[in-house]
């Protein structure tokens, strides 16, 4: 989403107070002299600590070089000190929206709207800022009203085709993207997101086709390039798709540490020491360090840094690497890599190429699991349904639990849910929750999915969404189905019912968007034919 700074002039005000020194430090600004702007600021403040457009300008500069949180509360105070200020306050809510403060944001720029009521840019920013909070249907509301009240607005166009986007109205976004593509048609957003529209349409060679002419026209787009990345990996293009998969390292606030250590390039480490670091969510660890092993038969030493919780189970790869907690002290090492890079940098791209199991269960686990989910004849399903709920696209890939109901109602089949945190409260709503076996609170207390794993081993099978514990299930070598959305990450291709990730997963794809039962119908057929 893209912002639409409201000036002074835009909404018809002049700071008063506004002296040739702060003048001349926005001129500075404006000719691309940040650190003469931003020395001259600093001496206005050391004289008036609350002069409102001293604060607004330092809070700006902060806000373009990175420094959220000094942004955030230099503009906090600006506003303040001029609490009627519409651009100070579109401004401190832009700057919380960039800090991912999202419901603060939103509260700042229903200020400007209320103060604005009639200002397509004032109702541009909160729609923008309600898309980035999750209240897609209010940010639609307003975004409609700001194109009503300035329908020749790229900007809006591109923000109200996001809001489309998010609540899935596949052609009302391509008509918003295509409409701001016609005002301005070098709008790289535009293009981007209308390629996620074909995407999402399963149109995935007209994605690629705009993807590319989006990169010829903006080389330094790195939002653009890591899209191509993620639809060429989605076509199975895995070299192209890795190279250009390095552009997320570019994207500001993307999940990825940023360390000190030169960026390694993937030739000999001779004897150099090696950082890699995972990136994104904890199934993106499990996944790609099976990289790990070719990355220490580059003849240097190498080091893991992963998610404290994460340490324990990634421990059991059988590779001489060390691995660390990210909470804990990290040594000093020569050169750094984000795990997700490792593909591309060790030249390897074909996810094919490593399909063995390569994670353990701890033993002592096993065994205590195999005392409380004795054999009994039956056939023993564990069963996951929901992802993390901060995932942007969650509510597509997780899976209401009731639609695992044809399961249930197998005779000679025994569920096991693996669901702990979010999700989990449904089970108690089903009718059929008395034929699940639930663990308690304590499951994988001690450290993330240690007792999931021993309980996979006495399953015969796991029935999964799109999370995690599919990566987990495949990791160990469990047999695993995967249920898919019609459109699913790009890590799942767009067809077939199998992987080159994992040699035990099979994969059970919506027919159509949102059809959940047809999917289960069908693993419910399969599992039948198994039974007695």
């Amino acid at each position: 989403m893209v912002p639409v700074a409201l000036r002074t002039a835009d909404t018809g005000m002049r700071h008063p107070g506004e002296d040739t020194r702060l003048a001349s430090a926005r001129a500075m600004l404006t000719a691309g002299k940040p650190d003469k702007a931003e020395s001259l600021v600093k001496r206005m403040l050391h004289y008036q600590p609350d002069h409102a457009g001293a604060l607004h300008l330092a809070g700006q500069i902060a806000r373009a070089r990175g420094r959220l949180v000094r942004a955030v509360q230099l503009l906090e105070k600006a506003a303040a000190a001029r609490p009627d200020a519409a651009d100070i306050w579109c401004d401190y809510g832009l700057a919380l929206k960039a800090a991912g403060r999202h419901d603060e944001a939103v509260a700042a720029q229903r200020c400007v709207a209320g103060m604005l009521p009639a200002s397509p840019l004032a109702l541009a920013n909160l729609g923008a800022a309600c898309i980035a909070a999750g209240l897609t249907a209010e940010a639609l509301s307003h975004l409609a009203r700001a194109d009503a009240l300035a329908p020749g607005n790229a900007e809006i166009l591109y923000n109200l085709g996001n809001a489309q986007l998010r609540a899935g109205d596949w052609p009302a976004a391509e008509a918003a993207f295509s409409r701001a593509l016609d005002v301005e048609p070098l709008h790289a957003g535009a293009k981007t997101n209308l390629a996620s529209v074909y995407k999402e349409q399963g149109r995935l060679e007209d994605a690629l086709a705009l993807l590319r002419v989006a990169r010829a026209m903006h080389p330094d787009n790195a939002d653009a390039e890591w899209n191509l990345a993620l639809s060429l990996l989605t076509a199975g293009a895995w070299k192209e798709g890795w190279a250009h998969y390095e552009a997320r390292r570019r994207i500001p606030g993307f999940a990825l540490r940023h360390l000190r250590p030169a960026p390694w390039d993937g030739s000999p480490l001779d004897g150099r020491r090696l950082l890699v670091h995972a990136e994104q969510g904890m199934g993106d660890a499990i996944q790609f360090c099976r990289y790990l092993k070719h990355a220490a038969a580059c003849g240097g030493e190498v080091a893991f840094l992963v998610h404290d919780r994460l340490a324990p189970l990634l421990s059991t790869l059988d590779v001489d690497i060390r691995v660390l907690e990210a909470g804990g002290k990290t040594p000093r090492y020569d050169v750094e890599a984000p795990l997700m890079s490792l593909p591309h940098l060790l030249r390897r791209p074909d996810a094919g190429a490593d399909r063995s199991p390569y994670l353990k269960a701890d033993p002592a686990r096993v065994g205590r699991w195999r005392q409380v989910l004795p054999a009994d004849g039956r056939i023993t399903v564990a069963i996951a349904w929901q992802g993390c709920p901060d995932y942007a696209a969650d509510t597509r890939r997780s899976i209401p639990l009731a639609r695992f109901g044809p399961l249930a109602a197998l005779d000679g089949v025994r569920l096991v849910s693996l669901q702990k945190g979010g999700g989990a409260e449904q089970l108690g709503l089903q009718g059929w929750a008395g034929r699940v076996a639930a663990p308690d609170e304590t499951l994988d207390a001690d450290g993330a999915f240690l007792d999931s794993a021993a309980i996979l081993r006495n399953a015969d099978l796991l029935v999964t969404s799109d999370t995690a514990m599919a990566h987990l299930g495949g990791a160990l070598g469990v047999e695993t189905w995967l249920a898919l959305a019609h459109v699913p990450d790009w890590r799942w291709g767009r067809d077939g019912e199998t992987t080159p990730w994992y040699s035990g997963m099979r994969l059970f794809r919506q027919r159509s968007p949102g059809d959940w039962d047809g999917v289960f119908a069908a693993i419910a057929a399969e599992l039948r034919k198994r039974l007695p």
